[in-house]
């Protein structure tokens, strides 16, 4: 009789268990992203792009059209920001759309923690996440495929 209690106490536990790490992941990638909210604005038209092979996860560069900073080279002791300034030049990292193309113009707000896409050719928009970027992989392909040093 005591066996088939053991089972739904186990379900319990391991219920329990998962929404406590979730909640703690939660916490940790908000605490991770605050770094996001420094009012970094910037809107421009891509010029070139490069897919890895983990995921979809790019680069994207772009010519500015409006900023405002005109430097943005910070670094994090974990991980990168998601992006990078340099004048009229920037540099998104992050997952890359397969209807993406050259000219397609791309706003960023880190504040909100947004990517708007607008797509030229098929006049679509849609709206990406802006994180931090933490995966050895995705920093690794940053890294080399970066025009800034």
């Amino acid at each position: 009789m005591k066996n088939w209690i053991r089972f739904p106490i186990l379900i319990c536990l391991f219920i329990v268990m998962i929404i406590y790490s979730n909640k703690i992941e939660a916490e940790n990638t908000e605490k991770r992203d605050s770094v996001l909210n420094n009012d970094v604005q910037f809107k421009g038209y891509v010029v070139d792009f490069r897919t890895s092979n983990n995921h979809a996860f790019g680069l994207i560069r772009l010519k500015l059209t409006e900023s405002s900073v005109n430097t943005f080279n910070d670094s994090l002791t974990t991980g990168i920001y998601p992006y990078r300034i340099n004048g009229d030049i920037a540099e998104i990292y992050t997952t890359i759309s397969d209807g993406l193309d050259y000219n397609d113009t791309i706003s960023v707000n880190s504040k909100s923690h947004e990517i708007e896409f607008n797509e030229t050719k098929n006049h679509k928009k849609f709206v990406s996440e802006l994180y931090v970027i933490e995966d050895f992989d995705n920093i690794k392909f940053v890294k080399k495929k970066t025009e800034f040093q």
